[in-house]
């Protein structure tokens, strides 16, 4: 089975033409079988209010979940004086052909930088239900401001993929009372533990020489590559047979600003078989970055 796997940073559905369109951002990865999506949005005035999540897996027709940490008012009232609530968030998304047993949001830390415009990121984690067995997927969006700034976050995403086999699923084991039973918490709820398997992607703002990546995939070295730890994953552009840069994944930018990435634990490394960006796509400021995996 040939799974493909997509990740891409949406900005908003703003696309190089200046244009809002989100379904197009929709059709744009419709080939794949799971997708992370980043800077996806809720309640803003500009989207017309629109629930791009909702929108985006409507349009797949997939299984969806959708996390944010930052998470702002964005209520009014009508002219009646009623209050209409509304929440402005920002964050990130996985749509997934399959379904998603569970999912967690990961709040990532933010240094205050006064007079300085950042955002309150985070990851999100979505056990897939992959016919072959349950993989995790983590979509995420690392801050934009300077390397101090993103180190914290990869260091608590490196402990956090590697903690999570150990942490279990929301439920640990089936109630002790029967499902059909007033008493049954769980209502049935299937016991589901956290794959070894994981695949982390989205916007790291950072490219391979960085600091950061080397935090998640390992030390370069002049004659063997990447020296890795356990805790540490393989860049899927890699393991396709490509260079770490000669490609960029964001518009108007040269051929080494690489910085949307795909990485996986060291089992799915050899399942890779491809990978691609699409720089022909125009509906973000971002391209689409598109993986095959022989599952």
């Amino acid at each position: 089975m040939t799974l493909t796997f997509a990740t891409y940073n949406i900005q908003f559905g703003l696309g190089q033409d200046g244009q809002f369109d989100i379904l197009r951002i929709a059709d744009a990865v419709a080939e794949a079988d799971i997708v992370c999506f980043q800077e996806v949005v809720q309640g803003w005035p500009r989207d017309s209010y629109e629930d791009q999540a909702a929108a985006l897996a409507g349009r797949l027709n997939y299984f969806y979940v959708f996390g944010s940490t930052f998470d702002v008012d964005g209520s009014t009232r009508d002219e009646d004086g009623k209050v209409v609530n509304r929440r402005r968030t920002f964050g990130n998304m996985v749509a997934s052909r399959w379904p998603i047993s569970a999912s967690r949001t990961l709040h990532l830390r933010k240094k205050p930088s006064p007079g300085v415009f950042d955002l309150q990121r985070c990851a999100v984690e979505a056990i897939v239900e992959v016919p072959g067995g349950p993989l995790r997927v983590y979509s995420t969006h690392l801050g934009h401001q300077a390397p101090s700034h993103r180190m914290p976050q990869v260091e608590a995403l490196r402990e956090y993929i590697f903690r999570a086999p150990y942490e279990a699923a929301p439920i640990d084991a089936p109630h002790p009372q029967p499902p059909e039973s007033a008493f049954d918490w769980t209502e049935g709820l299937p016991f589901t533990p956290a794959p070894r398997s994981a695949i982390l992607a989205g916007d790291f703002n950072c490219r391979p020489t960085s600091e950061e990546y080397a935090h998640l995939c390992g030390e370069p070295h002049h004659k063997h590559g990447r020296t890795r730890h356990y805790d540490q994953l393989v860049d899927t552009w890699v393991a396709s047979g490509h260079g770490e840069e000669g490609v960029s994944t964001i518009y108007n930018r040269d051929g080494a600003y690489k910085i949307d990435h795909v990485l996986v634990t060291e089992d799915l490394a050899p399942k890779v078989k491809s990978s691609r960006v699409a720089t022909d796509v125009t509906a973000s400021d971002h391209y689409p970055v598109f993986v095959e995996f022989d599952v």
